[in-house]
């Protein structure tokens, strides 16, 4: 009866054992760089939806990325929108945390002031957006805001809508600085108190309105 080579059987069944934790292992490693490149894949989709979108006058909701090409899950949504941030490419991305969503825009084609603009218009946010705007060109220009500003983009307020936003505005304490100015043609500006005085206010309206014209 032939011998059994029990020591060269275990050798030969060794091998077997380390090719085949090899392979697990490669398994391992090709499916963790699969979801590496996939996690990368899809961190320049979102990129490029954000540019996309404020290409065309718009800004990237954090929901959005739940949708298909993306389709990131809830909890993956504000790592994936760091690691965006954090990569140099991206330098032009930025975000806004509003009350009830995050929005990304990049600053090649919105700048920041009208981002902030754009997202309380679409948080309904309307007697801070019109005394924040105000505000912010009082302090920046200064000049006051012709009221005609809010009936275009990104505002977009009809007559009514604006005229009754403005009356809620004036009921509240956290807002007395905006005030109003009127010029000889009765042309309605809104100016802040805290950046202007009035004289200035009234006559640069009086300016806008009847003297440029008069006076080229």
């Amino acid at each position: 009866m032939k011998e059994i080579d029990i020591k060269g059987l275990e050798n030969d069944i060794n091998q077997e054992i380390n090719k085949e934790d090899i392979l697990l292992e490669q398994n391992m490693v090709d499916e963790n760089n699969n979801s590496i490149h996939e996690q990368e894949d899809k961190i320049s989709l979102m990129g490029d939806l954000v540019r996309l979108k404020s290409s065309e006058g718009k800004l990237t909701n954090g929901e959005d990325f739940f949708e298909d090409p993306i389709a990131l899950e809830v909890e993956e949504i504000l790592p994936s929108i760091e690691e965006l941030k954090a990569r140099e490419e991206y330098g032009d991305i930025y975000t806004i945390k509003g009350a009830s969503s995050i929005y990304l825009f990049s600053d090649k084609y919105i700048t920041y002031n009208y981002a902030q603009m754009m997202v309380r218009v679409e948080e309904k946010d309307l007697i801070n957006l019109i005394a924040e705007t105000v505000r912010h060109e009082s302090k920046t220009y200064p000049r006051p805001t012709d009221v005609r500003l809010f009936s275009y983009n990104p505002f977009n307020f009809t007559k009514e809508q604006f005229s009754d936003v403005l009356a809620q505005l004036k009921t509240k304490k956290e807002y007395e600085d905006i005030k109003e100015t009127r010029a000889s043609n009765a042309a309605l500006y809104l100016y802040s108190d805290k950046f202007m005085v009035k004289v200035h206010a009234a006559s640069l309206a009086e300016w806008i309105e009847v003297e440029h014209d008069q006076n080229p």
